[in-house]
């Protein structure tokens, strides 16, 4: 058992997580000049499949570059470092990140971990309170999502 929950209802969490989650996804553009040439390279990320165990922010020239066949070791890659990524249209909780062409990783993730937590606890507290818009009532969102960080942490 997890949570106080059965394992079969554990499992089920998982799953309504999964459904309820947005996919995390930003437009990544840069253009650039080289040896005469004009390169726009314009991608969308889902940054749900980059995220790592150190926290990092991922390479987002490397991305780009990838997506477009650039070799990471050529000329053409070091100019392409030296360009800024203009960054637009995030979606999921990565549109609080995403501002006046720039993207903040660091918020990101603080904003998707508060999503997960939100998330779990919605599913619990459906399932053991009265009917009512949880979303609605931040004071109460605050509350629980406060006392699901503290079982967490006691947990350690």
């Amino acid at each position: 058992m997890k949570l106080g929950l059965p394992a079969s209802q554990f499992e089920l969490i998982g799953f309504l997580l999964s459904i309820n989650m947005k996919k995390n996804t930003v437009r990544a553009r840069l253009v650039l000049s080289f040896k005469g040439e004009t390169y726009a390279l314009d991608s969308v990320i889902d940054l749900d499949e980059c995220l790592g165990e150190s926290g990092a922010a991922p390479n987002f020239h490397q991305l780009l570059a990838r997506a477009a066949g650039i070799d990471p070791y050529s000329y053409l890659y070091e100019v392409l470092e030296a360009h800024e990524i203009e960054f637009s249209e995030a979606t999921g909780v990565a549109v609080r990140s995403c501002r006046d062409g720039r993207f903040d990783w660091a918020q990101f993730e603080q904003d998707r971990r508060e999503e997960q937590d939100w998330q779990r606890v919605r599913v619990i507290a459906e399932k053991t309170m009265t009917a009512r818009d949880l979303d609605a009532d931040p004071d109460l969102k605050a509350a629980l999502l406060a006392t699901y960080r503290a079982g967490k942490a006691s947990a350690r």
